[in-house]
């Protein structure tokens, strides 16, 4: 054993062994640092990405409302028409049989 402790070898190796030790440590938070870092930063990605997925899903629903409202629109001014339509009509056929009656009776007269 005592001829363990003489040997350059022996020393190398704790030598080695020190030396590890004493560069863990260090590396060990340079890399750890540099992790949290990376992950702080995708972290922050990820919910940006997710306040933009929501804004798009709102301004989706927004849209779709507003479609939804404009085909409303689009079909009540579709049957206000219908119904002026059925107005001028009816008011067309009424001035068409006074006419024809009025006719008639100036036929009817100068008989």
């Amino acid at each position: 054993m005592g001829d363990l402790f003489q040997t350059a070898e022996f020393w190398v190796a704790v030598a080695f062994v020190v030396f590890v030790l004493a560069i863990f440590k260090p590396a060990r938070r340079i890399l750890t640092s540099g992790l949290d870092q990376r992950i702080a930063q995708i972290r922050s990605e990820v919910e940006e990405a997710q306040k933009l997925a929501e804004e798009a899903q709102a301004a989706l629903a927004n849209y779709q409302r507003r479609q939804r409202e404009a085909l409303q629109e689009a079909e009540q001014i579709i049957a206000h028409a219908k119904e002026e339509a059925e107005r001028a009509k009816a008011h067309a056929e009424a001035d068409l049989e006074e006419y024809v009656r009025r006719r008639e009776q100036q036929a009817a007269a100068k008989i």
